[in-house]
Formats: C-alpha cells, sequence, structure tokens
C-alpha cells in the first residue's frame, strides 16, 4: 500500500530542521503527528464529526515545521490537505475556501487570537469554516493547537489541556489508504476558473520514488528548501522526496539570499532546487569562500536560459539539472541525468517514470521530431480534475495520455525533451506560429539584460505581433532601439520584439514563477496609457 506512513523512510537522522530553530528527528517527527491527529480522532475535539475521512482541511502557513507536521497530520488520517498561499486576500479565500467545501483552515499562532488577519477570519466566518491555530511548543517538543468556533472566535479546544494520545512509533502514524485523496492543489492556468487537482497517496508516492530515484537522493543528502510549501514544487519536489529517502530538510520560513549561504554551510546542505528566477538571485549575491560542496542544482517550474545554466555551473561547480513539472503530475514528469549521465542545456530531459508522447490536435501519437503537444502517462499523474468533466474531456486521450497544454518535441535519438511554449501562449503572426520560450532565450543571451519575456499582443494587420518585456543588469544603459537592433542579426525580422518594455521588475507568481499572459496584461495596458 503506498501512502505516506510507509513511503517516508525510517531514519535516525533529522527529517527537518529549522535555521536558528528545532531540529526534529523522524522518530520525534511521528510523535508530533500522532499528537496532532488528535484534533481529527478524538471524541471531544469539535471537528470529529464534522472533519470525516476526504473532508478537506485548509493549510495558510509559512514554511516550517508546523505546516509539515499539519500536512502529515491530514493526510495520514485520511483527510485532504489543501494548503493556500498565506498571502491570499479575502476574494481569493472565498473562491478556495468555497470550491474546496473546507471544514476548518489551519493558521499561525495569533492569527485568531491578536487578530492579525482581518480577511482570512471574515473568509472563515462566512464559510463556515473553523479555524485552528498551530504552533511549536518548545518546552513539550510538539505542535500544539488551538480551535476556535468560526462565527464568535471563542477557543473551543485546546491541545494543551487534552490527553496525548500518541502512538510513540518510527513510523507516521495514520488510516489512510493509497488510494484516498491527500492533497488538493488549484492550478492557476491561462484562462477561466482555476482547476482542482486532486492528487492521491499513490500519486504523491509514485512521484516521490521517481524523484529520488532521478537523483539517487539518499539519507546522506540535506536540501535547503526555498520554494513555499503551498506549492508542489516546493512539497513535493523537495519536502517529501527528501523524507522519501531518509534525507534531511532545512526550512527556513521562507526564501532569503541574505541567510541562504550562511544557513546553506551551517546545516551542511548539498542540494537545491529552484525556479531560474532565484538561482538568478543567487548569482548576484555574495558568495561564500570556499563555497560549500554542492552534489546537484534543480531547476524546474519554467524555462531555464541556456546563459543562466552555464553561469550556475561556473561559478557553482555543481551540475545543474533541468526537469519539467505539473500540479497535475505530482510535480515531477521529466528530467535530464546526473552525471554522468547526459545533460543537455536546453531540454528538460527524458521521462522519469512516466511514458512521454507528442500529440496531435486530436490526441494521437506524432514521430520523434515532430512538435506538438506534450502527453504523459503514468502512475503520479492525476485521475482527473475535481469535478470539472469539460476539462477532463479535454485534457486526457482515449489511451490515456495527460494533455499536459505544453509544445515540444523529442529528440530522434534518445527522446530528450525540448519544450517551445504553452500551446495557448504561441504567438501567431500572421499565421506564422511564434515561439516565446525561444525568444526569451536570444533576448537573455544580451550580455546587459538579466529577465526577458516574450509575449504576443493584438495587431490589426497580422492577427498578433511580437512584444517583450526586459529587465536589464545593474549599470546598463541599454536602449530599446539597441536591443532590437542587436536581436535583428540573430532573429528573423518578424520575430524581432516591435515593442520591448524596458522595466525595473517582471510580475511573478508567489513562487516566482513568471507567467506570460498577466505580463502581457500589464505591460499591453500600459502601452495604452
Amino acid at each position: 500500500m503506498s501512502t505516506f506512513t510507509n513511503s517516508i523512510a525510517l531514519s535516525s537522522n533529522d527529517a527537518v530542521v529549522v535555521p536558528n530553530g528545532p531540529s526534529i528527528t523522524y522518530r520525534h517527527l511521528s510523535s508530533i503527528v500522532g499528537h496532532l491527529q488528535t484534533f481529527l480522532n478524538n471524541p471531544t475535539s469539535p471537528l470529529y464529526k464534522t472533519a470525516l475521512p476526504q473532508n478537506a482541511i485548509a493549510i495558510s502557513l509559512p514554511n516550517g515545521l508546523e505546516f509539515v507536521s499539519v500536512f502529515l497530520a491530514i493526510t495520514t488520517a485520511a483527510r485532504i490537505a489543501a494548503p493556500l498561499n498565506p498571502a491570499y486576500k479575502k476574494s481569493e479565500l472565498d473562491f478556495y475556501l468555497g470550491d474546496l467545501n473546507a471544514r476548518a483552515i489551519i493558521v499561525s499562532k495569533g492569527v485568531v487570537t491578536q487578530n492579525l488577519n482581518n480577511e482570512l477570519l471574515l473568509s472563515a466566518k462566512e464559510n463556515k469554516v473553523k479555524l485552528i491555530e498551530v504552533w511549536y511548543d518548545d518546552q513539550r517538543k510538539r505542535v500544539e493547537y488551538e480551535i476556535f468556533d468560526e462565527n464568535s472566535l471563542k477557543s473551543l479546544y485546546k491541545s494543551l489541556n487534552q490527553p496525548v494520545l500518541i502512538n510513540y512509533s518510527s513510523l507516521i502514524p495514520g488510516t489512510a489508504k493509497s488510494g484516498d485523496i491527500a492533497l488538493i492543489i488549484h492550478t492557476s492556468g491561462t484562462t477561466g476558473r482555476p482547476k482542482a487537482v486532486p492528487l492521491t497517496h499513490k500519486n504523491i508516492t509514485k512521484s516521490m520514488a521517481n524523484i529520488s530515484k532521478t537523483f539517487k537522493l539518499t539519507s546522506a543528502d540535506k536540501t535547503y528548501l526555498v520554494m513555499p510549501l503551498f506549492h508542489v514544487h516546493g512539497l513535493i519536489g523537495a519536502l517529501l522526496s527528501t523524507l522519501s529517502t531518509g534525507g534531511t530538510a532545512i526550512i527556513p520560513p521562507r526564501f532569503s539570499a541574505k541567510v541562504f549561504w550562511s544557513d546553506f554551510v551551517k546545516y551542511g546542505a548539498n542540494w537545491y532546487t529552484a525556479v531560474p528566477t532565484i538561482h538568478l538571485i543567487l548569482l548576484n549575491v555574495a558568495k561564500p569562500d570556499p563555497l560549500p560542496k554542492l552534489r546537484f542544482i534543480r531547476s524546474c517550474s519554467s524555462a531555464l536560459a541556456p546563459d543562466t545554466f552555464s553561469q550556475l555551473e561556473k561559478v557553482f561547480h555543481a551540475p545543474v539539472i533541468e526537469s519539467y513539472g505539473s500540479s497535475e503530475s505530482s510535480h515531477c514528469m521529466t528530467a535530464n541525468n546526473l552525471p554522468p549521465g547526459d545533460r543537455r542545456p536546453g531540454t528538460v530531459g527524458v521521462g522519469q517514470g512516466v511514458e512521454v508522447a507528442i500529440l496531435d490536435d486530436a490526441g494521437n501519437k506524432l514521430s520523434p521530431g515532430s512538435i506538438g503537444e506534450v502527453g504523459v502517462r503514468g502512475e503520479n499523474i492525476m485521475n482527473g480534475y475535481l469535478n470539472n468533466e469539460k476539462a477532463n474531456k479535454e485534457s486526457f486521450t482515449s489511451d490515456g495520455f495527460f494533455r499536459t497544454g505544453d509544445q515540444g518535441y523529442q529528440d530522434k535519438k534518445d527522446g530528450f525533451l525540448t519544450l517551445t511554449g504553452r500551446i495557448k501562449e504561441l504567438i501567431n503572426r500572421g499565421g506564422e506560429k511564434i515561439s516565446p520560450i525561444e525568444l526569451d532565450g536570444v533576448m537573455h543571451s544580451h550580455p546587459e539584460v538579466s529577465e526577458a519575456v516574450a509575449f504576443g499582443v493584438p495587431d490589426k494587420k497580422y492577427g498578433e505581433a511580437v512584444n517583450a518585456a526586459v529587465v536589464l543588469k545593474a549599470g546598463s544603459h541599454l536602449t530599446e532601439k539597441e536591443l532590437q537592433a542587436w536581436l535583428s542579426d540573430k532573429l528573423a525580422k518578424m520575430k524581432v520584439p516591435e515593442k520591448i518594455f524596458i522595466t525595473d521588475k517582471l510580475p511573478k507568481t508567489a513562487t516566482g514563477k513568471i507567467q506570460r499572459r498577466i505580463i502581457a496584461k500589464v505591460f499591453t495596458s500600459k502601452s495604452k496609457l
């Protein structure tokens, strides 16, 4: 049976280390999880009869021990964890809590009692969702909790005053089955309302196994976690894959370039995974001398420019492994190989525990080398979006391939996958399909460009025209015309952006990911002012 209970390795190591905070062994983590499950399993708990198995419980917490403990307590008790960005506003919370039909939302100590987040409290009240504050008690060496009535905000139940119902075991306690939904993540999508992605224990544990095998993770590995845990990149790609091999996850509350390297060295980390934005930041901050020995650096969630790839390897003396994942695939789909295996900058590698195919518009497989939609099939792929029959019909082929919405092609010889863009984001200039990812890479290769994003805008003559937004490196005075002239030597005329917005920063998601449609909207509206 594939659940978190039997997929988290028995290890004598620390499972979780919080910089300047507690270090928690696997056995200690098991005890903490068992104690937290009393808010679900104790008959005196206000949630005992309402948050039943396979009901959703929202989590609005920063990265840390509390998040890890709460997530494992909920999921191994056969409930569904629904992590949310703590920065969400009331309208966003209303949508997600309503869509999830959540029974409770778990928050940090003080959010309720100190009334620190009015929007969250108002949303909880309107959606009839109980609030649970959690915090690590250093004296009791466990994560405590207090449940509040959503209407009066009156305290209903304190774990401090309850008997400790814990099975002190090396295993994470729980009753979940492999087919139970463990996690619901909402996709941002390119259009329309977010779609709910339900992932089972089987889906996620298969992905954990794929990731640990791909990167040859062992109990000797320590990852410094910089991605938010409300996203599959941080949750599955870093945390759960590490726990599945008995390694150690070093978890600061948020990514900070100022302390990254000092923490990395102090706690003995040897790898990290991040989006390209964070890699760029780390290239531009002071490095420790000597540099710590990194076993590898992983990049995922958006395209890594070839120039950034080469800089990372040159500066940090470590192999960079580009990967490709999605929420629907429990994060991992493809990856390049660790040395001495083949790595190809600009590609996202080969299928890791999944079958990859390139599909035509009708869902038929295309021959190697052909450009089409990327399809994947495997045990880590979700069974289907929640309550969305239309999306499920559109997203799966008759033989079970999930249609990712990404365009790409596979190398004829050995199947290495190159992504050419989101199908809905391809720029159609007079019938000529232009890949914005290709343009991003060329612009980014300019020595004075730090970040670059190409996008399509409506055009009366061609249907769509190419525009771009770039961030220059510190001290650069590069002009729009100079960059366009430079690009003219490297791109066909139709691909050179007609308008280039030079800006101080690009809008990004909470995970540091660049969303082309948002950037297009922001800068198109600016051009009309």
